[in-house]
C-alpha cells in the first residue's frame, strides 16, 4: 500500500519557515488517508526509529527551506540525513539535489533553461544587455535591481536580462507578475500580482478586486496552457514537488517566462493579505482550506501514481 509522509527537522538552517502552516499540512495529510494513503507529518528522528519498510512506494517529502539550506551550507547535512531516509526503503520528495537547484538562482536558471523552461536570458560575466535585472542568488523579499548597460553587473547577484511586465489599467502602467501554485506539472491556482516597482510581491499589491480581475482575465486566463507547460517543463528537471511559480507576462511578445520556482505547499499570506476583496477574487477555492487540500492530495495521487 502507498504511503506518504513529510519528515520535518530541526536543525537550524534548514527549518521550513515560509512553506506553508503546518495547519494546511497536517490537513493535507489527512485528506491523503481518506484517498486511501497513509499519511502523516513526522520529524525525522521518529521517522528513523520506526526502521525500515518494504513498501516501493513509501514516499518521504524532506520539509526545508531549499533558501536556507543552500544560504547556510546545510547540504551535506541534508544530503546525509536523506541517505539515511533511503536506506530505510523509502523514496524521496523535494531530494536534496533538487533542493539545490531550486534553492539558487543561477544553478536553477541553468538547469531548468537546459530543460526547456522559458526563463529570462541569464547575463554572465562579459554578455552583453540592455537592461538586467539583478536579485541575490539565494534570497527571498530583498530588493532588487535594474541595471543599465553602461553599468558594472556584480558577478555575485543572479543577473538576468530584463522582462518588461508593464501593463496598462485606467491609464496607469503596472508591474504583473503571475504566481501559480502547482503539484507536480498540476497546476492547482493562478493569479496575479502587481505593484509600482519590477519587484512585485504580494505585500503592495492593490487591495483592488476590479484591477486584479482585469489582469487575471488579460493575462492568466488566455495563457493557461503555457502555465501548464512551464509546470510540466519544471516537473521534468526537479521532479515531483509543491511548487511556487513565479511567472513574467512579457507586455511585449505576450510569451510567459518563469522569474523563479521555490517550494512551497500553500501561499497563506495571500490569503490573508487578500481576505477583504476575497470574495469579489477568482480562484474562489483557494481561500476554503479544505478544497485546497482536497486539490494538492488528488493531485499528489495522480503525480506518482499511487495506488490506493
Amino acid at each position: 500500500m502507498a504511503r506518504f509522509f513529510v519528515v520535518e527537522f530541526d536543525e537550524p538552517g534548514v527549518l521550513a519557515k515560509g512553506k506553508g502552516s503546518r495547519n494546511i499540512i497536517v490537513r493535507l495529510t489527512r485528506v491523503m488517508g481518506k484517498l486511501g494513503v497513509p499519511s502523516e507529518v513526522l520529524p525525522f528522528a521518529e521517522l528513523m526509529a520506526r526502521g525500515a519498510i518494504d513498501d516501493p512506494q513509501s514516499y518521504v517529502l524532506l520539509h526545508y527551506n531549499e533558501l536556507f539550506v543552500v544560504q547556510n551550507e546545510k547540504v551535506d547535512w541534508l544530503r546525509a540525513r536523506e541517505s539515511e531516509i533511503e536506506a530505510l526503503g523509502h523514496r524521496i520528495l523535494h531530494s536534496v539535489e533538487h533542493g539545490r537547484v531550486v534553492g539558487h538562482k543561477i544553478r536553477q536558471n541553468k538547469v531548468l533553461t537546459a530543460a526547456g523552461v522559458p526563463m529570462p536570458r541569464l547575463i554572465e560575466t562579459g554578455s552583453s544587455f540592455e537592461t538586467a535585472f539583478s536579485n541575490e542568488v539565494s534570497n527571498a523579499h530583498v530588493p532588487i535591481q535594474l541595471v543599465g548597460n553602461a553599468a558594472e553587473l556584480d558577478p555575485d547577484r543572479y543577473n538576468t536580462e530584463y522582462v518588461d511586465c508593464r501593463h496598462e489599467y485606467e491609464g496607469e502602467m503596472w508591474h504583473v507578475c503571475i504566481r501559480a501554485q502547482a503539484v507536480g506539472e498540476q497546476v492547482l491556482f493562478s493569479w496575479v500580482r502587481a505593484g509600482p516597482q519590477p519587484n512585485v510581491r504580494t505585500r503592495g499589491t492593490p487591495l483592488d478586486a476590479k484591477l486584479l480581475n482585469h489582469f487575471h482575465s488579460k493575462l492568466v486566463v488566455p495563457n493557461t496552457d503555457q502555465i501548464r507547460e512551464i509546470a510540466s517543463a519544471v516537473k521534468k528537471a526537479v521532479g515531483v514537488g509543491f511548487f511556487a511559480h513565479d511567472i513574467l507576462p512579457c507586455a511585449k511578445t505576450g510569451r510567459l517566462f518563469l522569474c523563479e520556482t521555490n517550494y512551497k505547499f500553500y501561499e497563506g499570506f495571500y490569503r490573508f493579505y487578500m481576505k477583504p476583496i476575497a470574495k469579489d477574487l477568482p480562484n474562489q477555492a483557494f481561500f476554503d482550506g479544505r478544497k485546497v487540500t482536497r486539490r494538492m492530495a488528488r493531485a499528489l495521487v495522480q503525480e506518482l501514481d499511487l495506488k490506493t
